[in-house]
């Protein structure tokens, strides 16, 4: 296992040519709409239609947020599009997989077997199609992830088109008008959309290392599966316990029923929080460095490649930008957030101090 991989690492020559027909494709658009539309659905590699998706996402948020001037259309977008892109490098896979399961299905195994042995049979055609199972299991895991935060995001009311998470206003308030503008082009709608599809180019390095037969996965790439698993797990759990909380505090709020403790605080510190501010936030990018050793590090043979970009940025997102102004707002809001700021970790969990007293 090498610290550094050479020249950037496996995938990165692909990546750049890709990138580079992009923008040749992208030259064409305004005078050859149709043919530069028909270069990015015919080009051979993924990247390049995976970048178109996430220019074209990009712009639609800005654009909607010129009609509306909510910034949470990007949040609304989040959690469907990165399976998406891994969905998009695992393609020749996912192709190969339901060729296997529609042969499967012609010979009535669904219909004239057990149930164990139509398992045992879908196994089978899976490994004889060819399918690197490293892709497979990529996808399946980015669509669990996918498919959960859109869950919660909805239980929010995150669809509701009128919804936009309460820290874009206390952003609006710390920001010239026309820096925010600035700020919503460059960063909400442009940079979010690139961090989205970065944190899911270790399966494009994954995909540029496939081979015949595709190599059967170890011991340490089930156990990096598993910690993704685990993560996900985890700020399934975190997101819940939050959600009860909140749920009960305004259900006593608006009864006018007495409130002690964290109820009475406003703020939860019982559960995953009694260890960090944030466990969500741990898990969220906990995740993305799992899938980048799944399927960057452990096929690859080296600890830091190009394709760290997306975990390192989602990282750096989560510490730099998301921490610091949920912490302003809780900050302003609650009296002893401090308290709790004192005796409790941000983001990586750690021993916690002591509890909060009650008022």
């Amino acid at each position: 296992m090498h610290v550094l991989c050479p020249v950037g690492g496996q995938g990165l020559s692909e990546a750049l040519a890709a990138t580079s027909d992009f923008g040749a494709i992208l030259a064409k658009l305004p005078y050859q709409p149709a043919e530069a539309l028909k270069g990015v659905a015919t080009h051979g590699s993924p990247l390049v239609q995976a970048e178109a998706l996430a220019l074209g996402a990009a712009l639609m948020c800005w654009f909607l947020y010129l009609l509306t001037r909510n910034c949470s259309h990007v949040d609304r977008m989040w959690s469907t599009l990165a399976p998406v892109y891994v969905a998009i490098f695992a393609r020749k896979d996912l192709a190969a997989v339901m060729v296997a399961v529609r042969g499967l299905a012609a010979r009535g195994c669904a219909l004239g077997s057990s149930p164990i042995d139509c398992l045992a049979a879908l196994r089978s055609a899976v490994t004889d199609s060819g399918a690197d199972t490293r892709l497979l299991l990529a996808t399946v895991l980015s669509a669990a992830w996918g498919c959960r935060l859109t869950y919660n995001f909805w239980r929010r009311g995150g669809y509701n088109p009128r919804f936009e998470d309460h820290r874009w206003l206390e952003v609006r308030k710390i920001m010239h008008p026309l820096m925010f503008e600035v700020f919503n082009l460059v960063f909400v709608a442009l940079a979010q959309h690139a961090l989205c599809l970065l944190i899911t180019l270790p399966a494009f390095v994954a995909a540029t290392l496939s081979t015949a037969p595709p190599r059967p996965l170890g011991p340490a790439d089930w156990a990096a599966a598993a910690t993704f698993a685990l993560f996900l797990l985890g700020e399934a759990a975190a997101d819940q316990q939050q959600w009860a909380f909140q749920r009960r505090k305004h259900q006593r709020e608006a009864e006018r029923l007495p409130r002690s403790g964290d109820l009475k605080r406003g703020f939860r510190t019982t559960g995953l929080f009694r260890f960090s501010r944030h466990p969500n936030f741990f898990c969220e990018y906990g995740m993305w460095w799992s899938f980048y050793v799944l399927c960057a590090v452990l096929p690859c043979g080296c600890l830091l490649g190009w394709s760290v970009a997306g975990a390192a940025g989602l990282t750096l997102l989560l510490h730099a930008g998301s921490l610091w102004i949920t912490e302003r707002i809780s900050s302003a809001r609650y009296p002893q957030y401090a308290d709790y700021q004192a005796s409790t970790s941000a983001i990586i969990p750690g021993r916690p101090g002591p509890r909060l007293k009650d008022d």
